[in-house]
């Protein structure tokens, strides 16, 4: 008998929580590098097959896939130690290269108005604020400027999440109506899974925080009583 309960008396082993590949951040966070690194060697790819010169692939190089570069330098480090020491700085250093990227969008939209330029501006708009909401928060800048008052903050992550997805798949639908190559098409796809991919970066992180949020105030609660 006393076999019998010493046996009944032991802990059931704990069960793994076992995490979605798309709510692993590590696994997002590779999926985005090798995005963006196809990204970057097809259409390069695609440039030499058309016979273009070499300054010329250098300029398309930094003029077309400069955001995708800064991608590559933002992501990569986040893979080493030196990169989560620094991980604010990288943070903020995406946002103003994104900064960049949505004026420049509202440049290219006073020169042609059109559905194409008008989508790719809701989205860099979207975008940049998610990423100020998101990646800053709690950080000194975050306090200094008052960003707790800032767009989207009564926002629900998800619905932000989606809206970015939205966009993006109606972004892909034109460009795959209007690009006549099949190389074209492919790049297009490519370029909206890596979207999609850093919109989901962004989502994790900030569930993440709103998470740990939550928890602190908790504990708090706690304490008072």
């Amino acid at each position: 008998m006393e076999k019998v309960t010493k046996i009944k008396e032991k802990k059931e082993p704990k069960k793994i929580e076992t995490v979605e590949w798309y709510d692993n951040p590590n696994f997002i966070t590779t999926l985005a590098i090798v995005f963006l690194a196809l990204i970057i060697i097809l259409s390069q790819s695609f440039a030499v097959k058309n016979d273009i010169g070499a300054a010329a692939i250098l300029r398309n190089l930094f003029n077309h896939n400069s955001i995708y570069i800064v991608g590559l330098l933002y992501f990569i480090p986040l893979k080493f130690k030196t990169g989560k020491k620094y991980f604010d700085f990288l943070n903020l250093f995406l946002i103003v290269i994104y900064a960049i990227f949505t004026i420049t969008s509202v440049l290219t939209i006073i020169q042609s108005f059109e559905l194409i330029s008008l989508v790719t501006l809701a989205i860099n708009v979207i975008f940049l604020i998610y990423m100020i909401h998101s990646l800053l928060y709690g950080t000194r800048i975050w306090q200094d400027f008052k960003l707790g008052n800032a767009l989207l903050k009564d926002a629900s992550n998800i619905n932000i999440f989606y809206t970015l997805v939205i966009l993006v798949i109606i972004l892909l639908a034109i460009n795959l109506i209007q690009t006549s190559t099949i190389e074209g098409a492919i790049l297009s796809v490519i370029v909206t899974l890596y979207t999609i991919s850093l919109a989901r970066y962004i989502y994790l992180y900030r569930d993440h925080v709103e998470n740990k949020k939550s928890l602190n105030s908790k504990e708090e609660g706690k304490d008072d009583k």
